[in-house]
């Protein structure tokens, strides 16, 4: 692939998904159990006060709620259309005061060293980007000694279950395997998938002390779906899967990955 070619791919999805984008995550499988399950993921780590960045916030799904409980945020993404989205949700709530808006690429983070008192990557930017080993080392370097990162990616089994039970496609499972990485037809990029023993490496390659690597979710499939449309199964359905996504036997067979981590000197990870 040409250099930039995987960045222009991916803004030119967006430009074209993000007046929309929203509303595809509002169906009960994401407002009752994956959300939930990334907040939780989120909330603890906060800092008491201080400044966020959002890497790949997008529309700012996840810098409205951390702005309401006083923090100041920073979205930070590649897509202007996005960002439009994102500053329009944030008039709507009256929170320009605590939330700004900034275009950037999170392998390249327009920001000093030692910044922020919280990174959140959600929403897959390090699995979308052109080159996550330099994501993470950025995404690191702008994070404050002591402090906490929250991020998700693409999960390589999940993916490559996909190819041979939906597709049935051998093949493509095999080169996925082998390359770490899938093309995504309906978006017209690549996005890079991992293990929970390589993304755990590739963080505590650029000091970050790994805390929790999570499934998001380990127990959901299709056939749970009437589960989700019960607000009261829903709620004890929650509660038996944050019982088990941190599960290490079972954390690879999430849909996604989550991982927590906090920056620390590298003496400190020996």
């Amino acid at each position: 692939m040409k250099p930039n070619e995987q960045l222009n791919r991916v803004i030119k999805y967006y430009e074209k998904a993000a007046q929309d984008y929203d509303k595809e995550y509002d169906k009960p499988y994401w407002k009752q159990l994956y959300d939930k399950i990334t907040w939780h993921y989120i909330e603890p780590y906060l800092p008491k006060a201080g400044l966020i960045l959002d890497a790949g916030g997008g529309t700012g799904k996840w810098s409205i709620p951390m702005a309401e409980k006083g923090l100041k945020v920073i979205v930070y993404d590649i897509s202007k259309e996005m960002l439009d989205v994102a500053l329009g949700k944030v008039k709507e709530k009256h929170l320009e005061e605590l939330i700004q808006i900034k275009k950037g690429d999170v392998c390249n983070i327009d920001f000093p060293s030692n910044h922020f008192d919280f990174v959140l990557a959600e929403g897959d930017p390090i699995s979308y980007c052109d080159n996550p080993d330099k994501a993470v080392g950025e995404l690191s370097r702008v994070l404050k000694p002591n402090c906490f990162i929250s991020a998700g990616v693409d999960n390589l089994f999940s993916m490559v279950r996909r190819s041979l039970s939906i597709k049935h496609d051998t093949d493509e499972a095999i080169r996925i395997l082998h390359k770490n990485r899938v093309y995504a037809e309906d978006s017209g990029f690549h996005f890079w998938a991992f293990t929970p023993r390589v993304l755990k490496a590739l963080f505590e390659k650029h000091s970050l002390k790994v805390m929790k690597v999570v499934g998001k979710p380990v127990l959901y499939s299709r056939d749970m779906e009437p589960l989700l449309q019960n607000p009261d199964k829903a709620k004890k359905f929650l509660e038996v899967e944050l019982r088990f996504c941190e599960e290490e036997s079972l954390v690879g067979f999430g849909g996604h990955l989550h991982i927590v981590a906090r920056k620390v000197n590298r003496l400190c990870m020996l």
